[in-house]
């Protein structure tokens, strides 16, 4: 039920309701609880059992602060969306089909959102799209619907990969893939084996990364797809500390920069968003693979480059993870070549984001940051540690974790 919904039926303000779901280790007075009691009397045996045994087993591990509802969508949405089978049988309305396309643009484009509002709008639009398929046998609506349900999977997967879940991440990543293949979109097809490829960096194995690359390579049309997978791969190199390597995937990436200018890619231009790969995004990559390697100089000259055309973008649209992300790695870049002051002021607006901006990119991001922060050339430095224990604190009141 929404909060709403569940302070309704129990007959008490939807505000106490948000305040449990806001604050779970709250205990509630002695009236709510005889509320709460009664409630549950009522309910089927079924549920009661599922609460019981949901009590005995204890809120799931890496889920404090979180919410179990969280938890529970993101889990139901993953489950419904990999396991899914489709049952095929009307035609439909044209602009039914429009509109979800519609939707869909606007919410790859809406860098400002929350990820869990993205996560829950990307999951109406597929269930909406999913609803669709089981009244049509045209082949041609088929192929619209199945890119429309790749594409908000995909939007599912980065998002729940935000919140921590990455798990259900690479399940609906790679359900996505299907729904590109069953589409015979090639180029969602290759962004999706790209988000398998940085969801594999982010658990360090690159090596399972530059297999899905090889595979994506093989997919992806020329110019930007094949710009973006260059860009992710050098992130994989970096991360085997193997910097010939990053140098020429980078230098290779040069040839589809001059094909994407010839060759416009559909995905990127009719949806773009968080499906195009432009100047910014590139730069961005190629700062996180130079400080792999630790090469501070380089990193940061890059990550100028990408927060310099998010700058430029109108206020509304600049996307504040991706902004937030750069300037954490500018940071980073600062405090490899021995600059503390610098460190501080790109980490200033990151520091003072609200809990619900703070993704598992950021904290992983940060968290790097405060490592370095410990190394003995920052060890004796007393403003240093002030900054780590800033950083400590940031981290301490985020809910949003990566794996450790």
């Amino acid at each position: 039920m929404t909060n709403e919904g569940f302070a309704g039926w129990l007959g008490i303000a939807t505000r106490t309701v948000a305040y449990w779901h806001s604050r779970p280790d709250t205990i509630p007075g002695n009236a709510n609880q005889d509320v709460l009691n009664a409630a549950l009397d009522r309910v089927a045996d079924s549920a009661r059992s599922r609460f019981f045994e949901m009590l005995s087993a204890g809120r799931p591990e890496g889920n404090a602060g979180s919410g179990g509802s969280v938890v529970d969508a993101v889990s139901a949405a993953a489950d419904s969306v990999a396991n899914d089978s489709l049952l095929l049988s009307l035609a439909l309305p044209h602009d039914s089909i429009e509109s979800l396309q519609e939707d869909v643009r606007l919410l790859a484009r809406s860098g400002g959102m929350a990820a869990f509002d993205v996560f829950s709008s990307a999951r109406r639009l597929r269930d909406e799209a999913r609803a669709l398929v089981e009244r049509t046998r045209r082949p041609v609506e088929l192929a619209d619907l199945y890119v429309i349900i790749g594409q908000t999977a995909s939007l599912m997967a980065s998002t729940a990969f935000d919140l921590g879940h990455w798990n259900e991440s690479a399940a609906l990543a790679r359900a996505s893939t299907q729904y590109a293949g069953l589409a015979g979109h090639a180029s969602l097809k290759a962004w999706t084996y790209g988000l398998q490829m940085t969801l594999a960096n982010w658990r360090n194995e690159p090596d399972v990364a530059l297999t899905y690359f090889a595979r994506a390579m093989r997919a992806a049309p020329e110019g930007e797809p094949k710009l973006r997978l260059r860009y992710i791969a050098s992130r994989s190199h970096a991360l085997l500390a193997d910097a010939q390597s990053v140098a020429e995937v980078l230098k290779a990436a040069r040839h589809d920069r001059d094909m994407a200018d010839s060759r416009p890619d559909d995905l990127s231009g009719s949806v773009g968003g968080e499906f195009a790969f432009g100047e910014a995004r590139a730069a961005a990559c190629a700062a996180a693979a130079w400080l792999d390697l630790r090469n501070g100089e380089q990193a940061a000259k890059c990550a100028r480059e990408a927060l310099e055309v998010y700058e430029a973008l109108p206020l509304s649209r600049r996307p504040y993870s991706q902004i937030n992300g750069t300037q954490i790695d500018v940071a980073a870049a600062h405090l490899h070549m021995r600059d503390r002051d610098g460190a501080a002021d790109a980490l200033q607006g990151v520091l003072d984001l609200p809990a619900q901006k703070r993704n598992v990119s950021l904290t992983g991001r940060l968290e790097k940051v405060g490592r370095l922060l410990t190394t003995p050339a920052w060890r004796d430095d007393s403003e240093a540690q002030q900054l780590a224990e800033r950083i400590s604190v940031w981290l301490a009141e985020t809910s949003a974790r990566p794996l450790s």
